[in-house]
């Protein structure tokens, strides 16, 4: 009897860890297909980005501020309304993003001192048409790796999701300045690598008027290729989704660059800004 019922106790919890391993082979087997199964999701931000143009620059002489309320600026710090899109496609947990953006200043530099740009000497006290053109564009990689709240999908709805995540992008920008009829123009790619937090909260147990409600605050820093220097942007925002499809962004915007440079022209532009945009997502 006694031998009988050992044999009995090892059979019964060798079936007992088979269970547990095809339980857990199961449930493994299904998370994963659930993955699979995630949909195809589209985040698209289109509206204004109320910016001016900060930072300095230098063509062979003095290093004079681009938009500084100082004695050597070159009057290019007006608030501009530039067009700024954003598009995130998504298939859990993975993302795309695209971001592009263009704007122009013109101004009238008075310099204090007399310096030289581009050769061309300049005199203190005289009036120079000034002018700065930018056109940027970029392309990122997102993982949402680290969910603290919530399943990490972004087609299923959560009370709260808070989610953590990397990526990695590729900048372009083109620069084109003008100072006293004097032109000069470059173009430069960088690569950068950052994280974004974000947090989703479903609002309608709350209110009928809004249907969810989303903050998200996130920064990138790289370099620049060639001739270049460090460039970061850091941006977040508050996003009220007024039906599963529509809604609204409030959020602020900044890149800056340092030291790009095309022969004897050097510019450090930084861009800080208000972004509100029109949000719809699928």
């Amino acid at each position: 009897m006694i031998k009988l019922a050992a044999v009995l106790l090892v059979a019964s919890a060798a079936q007992a860890v088979q269970d547990s391993e095809n339980t857990t082979d199961t449930s493994a087997s299904q998370e994963i297909a659930a993955l699979g199964d995630a949909p195809l999701r589209m985040d698209l931000d289109l509206g204004a980005w109320i910016v001016r143009a900060k930072g300095t620059a230098q063509n062979g002489g003095a290093e004079l501020q681009l938009g500084d309320d100082s004695d050597d600026s070159l009057d290019l710090g007006d608030l501009r309304g530039l067009f700024r899109g954003e598009l995130t496609l998504a298939r859990d947990p993975w993302a795309v993003r695209l971001m592009g953006t263009h704007g122009s200043w013109d101004g009238t530099a008075t310099l204090t001192n007399p310096t030289t740009w581009g050769g061309t000497p300049l005199a203190a006290g005289v009036p120079l048409e000034s002018s700065l053109d930018m056109s940027w564009f970029a392309i990122e990689g997102h993982w949402r790796a680290h969910p603290f709240i919530g399943d990490g999908r972004g087609d299923t709805t959560e009370p709260v999701e808070l989610i953590l995540g990397p990526h990695v992008g590729a900048a372009w920008i083109d620069l084109d300045q003008s100072l006293a009829g004097i032109n000069n123009g470059s173009s430069w790619w960088t690569v950068y690598g950052g994280g974004e937090l974000r947090l989703d909260v479903d609002l309608r147990p709350f209110t009928s008027l809004v249907h969810a409600m989303s903050v998200d605050i996130g920064g990138s820093i790289g370099g620049t290729a060639g001739d270049g220097g460090l460039f970061y942007k850091v941006g977040g925002g508050l996003t009220l989704h007024f039906t599963p499809n529509v809604g609204a962004t409030i959020g602020y915007r900044l890149m800056e660059y340092r030291d790009l440079a095309d022969g004897d022209w050097s510019i450090s532009p930084s861009f800080p800004g208000l972004f509100a945009s029109v949000n719809v997502t699928f």
